[in-house]
């Protein structure tokens, strides 16, 4: 960690056991985020001309209410700022549309509908009395899709649906997409619990709107991913203060830890909207709120302490060589040091200390030759019936294969046998060029991307042409994701087209 990150942890921990107001930073602030992007090496800007000026170092940032938004953005601003290679994001678990003012969202087909959510108390982030709270869901990632390297999947890449580094929400919101727009694609990276509901009705979170997490990413005509680049999120307070994860311990070396995955989540977001070029974009529009903050790193007050020098290990080592030169010198001068040899033990203890010395390492030489001479098994040798019938391989050559994969870490192979079992009554065999048969979904399916990337997902473990691996941690959601398709296909939801 940062050392100057360490001030921001103090007043935070103080922040958190006491009342909003009390501490040194307010618990629905966004200091602690605007100091991850000072630490990104990301500026401060302060009109909205200055990003769309220069889109291929720039950023746009907007959390919270996004009422006053459209004092800001036009309808066709987020648009043409993407096209022209500029990056955003939008976090808000707020209405993104307010009695038909439009800022621009809605051109690519999402709609946070500003309904809190909740969820059962295992699927809850833990207040500081250690309880899980159902207003505080976790953030379950959706399979990653292969191939798509680096790609927004990486803000999700290894995150747990529950525990210390899972994603941990704020009253989230649900969140609506429609037609997605010509030139842009959109891809889901992560929903909610199973167990989500909505407050206001207790009724559970239809598929349609369970989306926590979405990605927008221009396309040419070719299917080429350009540089411009959006996350929206439906809820702004995984980035907060006081949803930063930080507790308080005097057993840790820096006097805290992190009980959820936030802090590194808001760490992985910047870093993907700074992509997109060879260089990392430098500035940032960050909007709270309705309000252009035009700073990040806040300095926060505190007793003044006189700085410790940072001196560099090889200018100390020099400084203490110059000043011990001179006794040194005349120590040798004076033979100091033979004349103390020499006193404390005489010529003759020396010799015969050394002699005594070698002798001991002849010997020991010696005796460990002897033992490896004695120890060495002849070529000839048989080994004993007993250590022969230990050695032989035990069960069936498909079980003997399972339980290298066990061990080894990877069930790829037991997955492809898996997937081709059922794909192949489905017509999922390769075509004649190697590639998936066409994949025909129903016009009436509502979510047709999320079963689009579903499939291909399982295609290219069962089919393509590179292994995939599949961890033992991935083997259950892979026979999940599996069974569902199969059970879709089975209703006319999807199936495999043949090649003309």
């Amino acid at each position: 960690m940062n050392r100057y990150f360490a001030p921001l942890i103090v007043a935070l921990v103080a922040l958190v056991p006491a009342a909003v107001g009390q501490g040194k930073i307010d618990y629905d602030g966004s200091e602690v985020f605007r100091f991850a992007l000072d630490q990104n090496g990301l500026k401060p800007l302060t009109r909205v001309q200055q990003a769309m000026e220069s889109p291929r170092i720039s950023m746009i940032i907007a959390f919270g209410d996004t009422a006053k938004l459209n004092q800001h953005f036009s309808a066709t601003f987020l648009w043409q700022y993407l096209q022209r290679g500029g990056a955003v994001l939008i976090a808000t678990d707020q209405r993104t549309v307010v009695a038909g003012r439009d800022w621009g969202l809605s051109t690519f087909g999402i709609f946070v509908t500003g309904e809190p959510l909740t969820a059962d108390q295992q699927d809850g982030y833990k207040s500081l009395d250690g309880r899980p709270r159902e207003d505080r869901p976790f953030v379950w990632p959706r399979p990653a899709f292969p191939g798509e390297e680096p790609s927004p999947w990486d803000l999700f890449k290894g995150v747990p649906a529950n525990g210390d580094e899972a994603i941990a929400t704020d009253r989230p919101s649900e969140m609506l997409v429609g037609n997605e727009p010509q030139g842009f694609r959109r891809t889901y990276l992560a929903d909610y619990p199973d167990s989500a509901r909505r407050v206001r009705d207790g009724n559970p979170l239809k598929p349609p709107r369970n989306h926590f997490a979405i990605s927008v990413r221009v396309v040419d005509r070719r299917d080429q991913y350009g540089p411009g680049r959006m996350i929206v999120l439906a809820d702004h307070s995984v980035f907060v203060n006081g949803m930063s994860g930080v507790v308080k311990d005097p057993t840790q070396a820096n006097g805290y830890y992190f009980n959820n995955g936030n802090w590194a989540f808001a760490n992985r977001t910047i870093k993907w909207l700074q992509g997109g070029f060879e260089q990392p974009r430098t500035h940032c529009l960050f909007i709270h709120d309705g309000e252009i903050k035009d700073q990040f790193a806040v300095s926060l007050p505190g007793p003044r302490k006189q700085p410790v020098p940072d001196i560099p290990p090889e200018v100390l080592a020099n400084i203490l060589l110059n000043h011990s030169n001179g006794v040194i010198n005349e120590f040798q001068e004076k033979n100091f040091f033979n004349r103390m040899i020499e006193g404390w033990l005489g010529l003759p203890r020396i010799m015969q200390l050394f002699l005594i010395a070698v002798t001991v390492l002849f010997l020991y030489s010696a005796f460990r030759w002897l033992v490896r001479t004695y120890r060495k098994v002849e070529p000839g040798t048989v080994l004993p019936p007993g250590v022969q019938e230990r050695m032989m391989p035990r069960g069936s050559v498909l079980r003997q294969r399972n339980a290298a994969q066990l061990e080894i870490g990877n069930l790829y192979e037991a997955a492809r046998r898996r997937v081709r079992d059922r794909f192949d009554v489905l017509g999922g065999r390769p075509g004649p060029n190697g590639q998936m048969p066409p994949l025909l979904i129903a016009n009436d399916y509502r979510t047709p991307e999320p079963l689009r990337q579903s499939v291909r997902w399982l295609w290219a473990i069962g089919y393509g042409e590179s292994p995939v691996a599949v961890p033992p941690a991935e083997w259950d959601q892979v026979n999940v994701t599996l069974e569902r398709v199969t059970a879709q296909a089975a209703r006319g939801a999807w199936s495999f087209g043949q090649e003309a």
